[in-house]
């Protein structure tokens, strides 16, 4: 199969990709292609996820023929410093907002195409490990019993299709997870965009409790209320009353534009992309489809493609 890389400074194409391979062969290989001493970390599907998992296929890793994967440099990893399995626990935070006499904290999810339904598991039930399975169980069941709201339009393929895929573990969530999980749950679930600040609350109006999740682009974590700045998540408060959550959504907010100043946060509206046939330089997926219709529709022998 071909594939299109993007990279800093521009993209390459790589041909006769077996999906047998695993994902560390392709990244040695683009390593050796772009000439760098540091690790290729790959990204692929929209918006784009981290493929941290180096030693599964690519066919595991969700990665098809004609994808277009983004490339991020990043220091070497010995057998010391390795990711941590995805069964294990982290309690990391990156920082605090006080409130309430306690402090929101940011428990930092697993960075695999987990993350929203690990962060889900631990805001509901303190369990993002074993539950983020049961979630998907749940969003795969939902969609089979309501064909007529999630219909093959809602979801942007056929809806059997989209049953199979998101029950895998390398497939991501979003708006249409959380909208089932806040109906399936009876609970408000409040994501809080790190880039721009918004709160894209589910359920608002119709449940007495609410959680907070949040939104970097491309990564999900969740929001804990915690007795201390650095206390351990064993003491973590994550299910609030709608009575009282005017201050958390104040906090919440004010987190979320801490770390939009330190840029933590993709920009998946404004990747910069060239067509990799005429070299027109490109804005953004919106920008790159719109690109590619025109070329497609005008000279489709030409075979453009955006990059």
């Amino acid at each position: 199969m071909r594939l299109r890389i993007r990279h800093s400074q521009g993209v390459i194409t790589i041909d006769e990709v077996n999906q047998d391979q695993s994902v560390g062969t392709l990244c040695q290989t683009i390593e050796n292609m772009i000439s760098t001493d540091k690790w290729v970390q790959l990204s692929g599907g929209y918006p784009p996820k981290p493929i941290t998992d180096r030693s599964i296929t690519l066919q595991a890793a969700g990665i098809k023929h004609g994808d277009a994967l983004t490339v991020t440099l990043i220091e070497p990893q010995t057998p010391t410093t390795s990711l941590p399995p995805a069964n294990t626990s982290r309690s990391s935070t990156s920082h605090a907002i006080a409130v309430l006499d306690g402090y929101l904290v940011q428990r930092v999810m697993d960075d695999d195409n987990s993350c929203l339904f690990r962060s889900i598991g631990y805001v509901l039930e303190k369990n993002h490990t074993t539950f983020a399975q049961k979630l998907r169980q749940v969003v795969a069941e939902v969609i089979t019993n309501d064909p007529e709201t999630y219909s093959d339009v809602t979801l942007g393929q056929p809806r059997y299709k989209y049953i199979e895929w998101i029950k895998k573990d390398t497939s991501w969530g979003g708006a249409i997870e959380l909208s089932i999980f806040s109906k399936y749950f009876n609970i408000e679930i409040v994501s809080v965009d790190i880039q721009t600040g918004r709160m894209d609350r589910f359920g608002e109006g119709s449940y007495d409790e609410l959680v907070l999740i949040l939104y970097s682009g491309i990564h999900y974590d969740a929001l804990a209320l915690s007795p201390m700045e650095n206390c351990d998540s064993e003491f973590d408060e994550t299910r609030f009353p709608i009575s009282n959550s005017k201050p958390l959504l104040a906090a919440a907010q004010e987190l979320a534009s801490l770390l939009q100043r330190e840029h933590k946060y993709t920009d998946v509206a404004n990747f910069t992309l060239k067509c990799e046939i005429c070299q027109t330089g490109l804005i953004g997926e919106k920008d790159a489809q719109t690109h590619a219709m025109v070329k497609i529709s005008t000279n489709s022998s030409n075979n453009h493609v955006f990059i």
